[in-house]
């Protein structure tokens, strides 16, 4: 067996970072002498020099064959820390005069990093990267901290109500923890490493973090393709995913993961009401709106959403993570101001001033106002150019300008998007949110912003402007002798428009999600690789020769970088992405089906791909998700239901605009729509309120199991807290002790001393009842 050097340090002196750096002129004129930064370990805290990555048939510390199988498919590496820096110097970076100097800089961020993972003992080795000025930093995590910060977890999660260990005696309490151990699951074991790197320092944790440190780019963990290629040939032969299903992913990327799928199988199930009915409207009402239709749509979106919260809490328990969202996590970026006490627990923590914390939220609402505006610019521009082609435009190349708009927005808008989105994440970071939730909800009601404006202003212009007031553009396209052919507008058009935004939709997702990475993936590698082929080959000698870090050799080992290599060049998952993606075409379904009925039915079929095609997305085209813990999809639920109240909106203004019966010109419409809308969101909120009350009768099981398990934990302890109740009386029985020694002279002494056989005193009680009697 390859046993890792610990003697060694990772980087004895800058020296050995010398090959990252190619020589220049500016170096050998008037170079700066290297800082020597060597750090030799100690023994409690050994620092692993590169070598052998450990293998399947290397032995990794471990208390079951379940977690040594889970680690064994990679040879026992937990995580990977990208550590990519500049190699030349940065224009932006003016303290920076050398590339000496550049070089002491990154070795010693380097060098930190490696510090802090031998301080909590884990095991590492530092590999070089495909490309220059990129290392891979492989670390494996023994069972020591892991059953620190497991056992800390528990405790934790004890507290918080998340799950309560079966406390008996002292001995089966800490052989259920033992058990309890040996069966995590693979999630669960990645998720306790990637706390222990992560969780600041004070918190007993590595605190690196692509925030904190300059040249940590990323921290990942690798994919397991045994597991990922099973789940897809599971799934592929499946019509609908099980709840064993769902577990399988719990187990293996975290319930945050397991989630989504589960929202999303729930969601395509649940679509098949409005799919059946929607079709019939389709068939009877294809040229008008019903609105009985619309007031099934708006009660089966409150069904809808408040039968997942049931289903959500069922699951949490479920999965064990009920009451998790009390976990207040600490950001390993929130440094704060200054250190205080905490006047709970006597620790200390960071502290920024209330008024500061408060000042940076509302700075950040302009920001996001203006990224907003700019949005719906470019959004409403590519409506109107389209708007103009499509309902207006009648000269040259008309029929090619009449696909410019859509190629437009397939290309530019996701691109704005994008930009947009990296924009609301700078003012995030800003804001300093103390918490992971926190953070993930202001980033979360940002990105809702965006894509709400994408999906549906468009709608909103052409159903209350341009169907209204569309035909007073005419005299104005008259005076500026603009060729047109326009014939008047009803609800059809919003109809046209829905289709598009739909199907055009979908299929775009479909395309970038699944089609532009495929080949992305296939032919990107081989342009690299016949660009960068002579430049290698001219090269690898002499990096080899002065490459310190220990190169592979092994053809295993050579195997194993490879799929490491490959799965650093991919793109982190992006959970948001695909919860937006089914939020805004919720939004399609609940607010605009009284418009096109088969909106459902579209979302449906789209589901039922999605749902296959995200979980191709993450095993092969994405890098393996962080496994996270969590308690619900998140602010996800509240925007939705957000979605549902506008529903009550949308669909009363339809019902009244582009009802038959309608004057849509006249000088009353908006009164009589705005009095439709009113009736309507009452409408909304007693729906939403008798149906609560009805669920609220019907118990589920999870609560059940929820109070059982609270009533017995509060019976145990109230056990523990007052003792054995019998015990406790028969310390003090008046038949073991003497009558009369309580008994105080005086008073006391001359009532009870001739009272104390309580017999006598039950006799003398009868007595007086029998002279009573015989008086009368």
């Amino acid at each position: 067996m390859a046993e890792i050097d610990h003697q060694k340090p990772i980087i004895a002196n800058t020296e050995e970072f010398r090959h990252l750096f190619p020589p220049t002129v500016e170096d050998s004129v008037g170079a700066t002498p290297a800082v020597n930064i060597d750090e030799t370990p100690t023994s409690n805290a050994p620092a692993s020099r590169a070598g052998p990555i450990p293998t399947k048939s290397m032995s990794i510390d471990s208390t079951s064959s379940n977690n040594s199988s889970a680690l064994s498919c990679n040879g026992g590496i937990d995580y990977v820390i990208v550590f990519r820096f500049p190699t030349e110097l940065p224009k932006k970076d003016k303290t920076l005069t050398s590339r000496a100097q550049l070089e002491t800089k990154v070795a010693s961020s380097l060098t930190s990093v490696t510090d802090r993972l031998a301080k909590l003992n884990l095991r590492f080795q530092v590999r070089p990267g495909k490309e220059d000025g990129t290392l891979l930093i492989l670390i494996s995590s023994p069972v020591g901290p892991i059953k620190k910060e497991y056992r800390h977890e528990r405790v934790r999660d004890f507290l918080l109500g998340v799950r309560v260990d079966e406390i008996g005696d002292e001995s089966n309490n800490t052989n259920n923890v033992d058990q309890a151990f040996e069966d995590l699951t693979e999630a669960e074991r990645l998720r306790l490493v990637y706390e222990i790197l992560t969780q600041p320092e004070s918190e007993g944790g590595a605190g690196i973090s692509n925030e904190i440190d300059e040249y940590v780019e990323s921290i990942m963990p690798l994919h397991d393709d045994k597991f990922n290629n099973h789940w897809l040939k599971s799934w592929s032969t499946k019509s609908l995913i099980d709840d064993y299903d769902f577990l399988t992913i719990r187990d293996h990327f975290g319930e945050k993961i397991a989630y989504y799928f589960a929202f999303l199988q729930n969601y395509f199930l649940w679509l098949s009401a409005p799919t059946i009915i929607g079709a019939l409207v389709y068939m009877t009402h294809s040229n008008t709106l019903a609105v009985w239709f619309s007031l099934f749509m708006l009660l089966w979106s409150i069904l809808f959403i408040e039968m997942w919260k049931r289903k959500e809490a069922d699951l949490a328990i479920k999965w064990g993570v009920r009451n998790y969202s009390k976990h207040e996590k600490r950001r390993a970026e929130f440094k704060g101001e200054k250190m205080v006490k905490d006047h709970v627990t006597g620790e200390d923590i960071p502290f920024v001033s209330t008024w500061k914390l408060l000042g940076r939220r509302l700075a950040t609402v302009p920001g996001v106002a203006v990224g907003a505006f700019l949005l719906s610019i470019i959004v409403g521009f590519v409506f109107i150019l389209q708007l103009f082609l499509h309902e207006y435009y009648n000269g040259p190349f008309a029929k090619f300008l009449h696909y410019a708009p859509t190629i437009g927005y397939v290309l530019f808008i996701p691109s704005m998007t994008k930009i947009y989105s990296k924009w609301v994440k700078t003012l995030t970071n800003w804001e300093m949110q103390k918490t992971d939730a926190q953070w993930e909800y202001s980033y979360t009601q940002k990105i809702f912003i965006a894509n709400f404006l994408v999906g549906y202003l468009s709608l909103f212009i052409t159903a209350w402007i341009y169907i209204p007031f569309g035909d007073y553009v005419l005299p104005y396209l008259t005076n500026l002798n603009i060729s047109h052919e326009h014939k008047t507008v009803d609800f059809q058009r919003l109809r046209a428009q829905l289709v598009y935004f739909i199907v055009t939709g979908q299929l775009v997702g479909f395309l970038t999600e699944m089609v532009v990475p495929y080949l992305l993936k296939k032919f990107v590698p081989k342009a690299k690789d016949m660009v960068s082929k002579k430049k290698e080959s001219t090269s690898s000698a002499s990096l080899n020769e002065k490459n310190s870090i220990s190169t592979v050799e092994d053809e295993e080992e050579k195997k194993f970088m490879e799929k490491v290599y490959k799965e650093v060049a991919m793109e982190e998952y992006a959970i948001y992405t695909d919860y937006v993606e089914m939020v805004i075409q919720f939004g399609y379904v609940s607010m605009f089906s009284t418009v096109w009925p088969l909106t459902a039915l579209c979302a449906m079929i789209n589901n039922w791909v999605e749902l296959r095609g995200d979980a191709a997305k993450i095993c092969k085209y994405t890098r393996r998700p962080i496994p996270l813990r969590a308690e619900s999809i998140g602010p996800w639920l509240g925007n939705m239901e957000t979605l549902v109240w506008l529903s009550s909106i949308t669909m009363s203004s339809f019902a009244y605009l582009f009802h038959p019966s309608t004057q849509i010109h006249s000088s009353y419409t908006p009164v009589f729509t705005l009095l439709a809308i009113l009736v309507s969101e009452h409408l909304f909120i007693a729906l939403r309120f008798g149906v609560r009350k009805a669920l609220k009768l019907i118990p589920s099981m999870a609560e059940w199991l929820v109070r059982k398990e609270e009533y017995n934990l509060k019976k145990l302890w109230l056990n523990r807290m007052v003792g054995n109740h019998q015990q406790f009386v028969a310390r003090r029985s008046f038949e073991e002790e003497d009558n009369n020694s309580d008994l105080a002279d005086g008073l006391s002494s001359k009532l009870w001393s001739h009272h104390l056989d309580r017999q006598a005193e039950v006799n003398g009680a009868i007595q007086l009842v029998q002279n009573t009697f015989k008086t009368k």
